[in-house]
């Protein structure tokens, strides 16, 4: 029966390992997303994998043995539980792929939604580190927050991709 396994690879080597899955006749899934962070050069947007060390393969382990992927470049194991390869469920895979864009094949996050009263952590620009309360939106991608800053409130607003996790 066709299942999807979760494969770990070495350090950095997802696309790698990737590629030469594909090779071998393993359906694959490399599941990344594009992120915006601070380089010393500016704000830069950067691919990284959505899960750090694991692809996707789908295989029927009774027609397509699944030993090679051991000893394929850029993989370290197949997760097991209890010695047998652990098969990761339809629908987390189809969750996946729902996210992923069409026509570059990046998984697109949707930021949470936040609440008017919701502690947030300022992460980019000049008052990254600083803690806030979101009050409302902005347009489509600001934020308004209101800042204790030198003892009194302020309110400010940033960009929502400079917003960290909830508090």
């Amino acid at each position: 029966m066709l299942s999807w396994f979760a494969v770990m690879t070495k350090p950095r080597a997802e696309a790698e390992a990737q590629i030469c899955l594909t090779r071998q006749g393993f359906q694959t899934l490399f599941a990344r997303t594009r992120r915006t962070v601070r380089a010393a050069s500016g704000m830069v947007v950067r691919t990284e994998s959505l899960f750090p060390r694991y692809v996707f393969i789908h295989s029927d382990p009774s027609l397509q043995s699944l030993e090679p992927v051991r000893s394929t470049r850029g993989v370290s194991a197949i997760v097991r539980f209890g010695g047998l390869p652990a098969a990761v469920p339809d629908a987390v895979i189809d969750q996946i792929r729902a996210r992923m864009d069409h026509q570059d094949g990046f998984v697109r996050l949707a930021p949470p939604e936040l609440l008017p009263g919701v502690k947030v952590r300022i992460n980019e620009g000049p008052l990254s580190g600083l803690d806030a309360i979101f009050t409302a939106k902005h347009g489509d991608d600001r934020v308004r927050l209101l800042l204790t800053l030198l003892g009194s409130e302020r309110e400010i607003v940033v960009p929502r991709s400079a917003l960290g996790a909830r508090i």
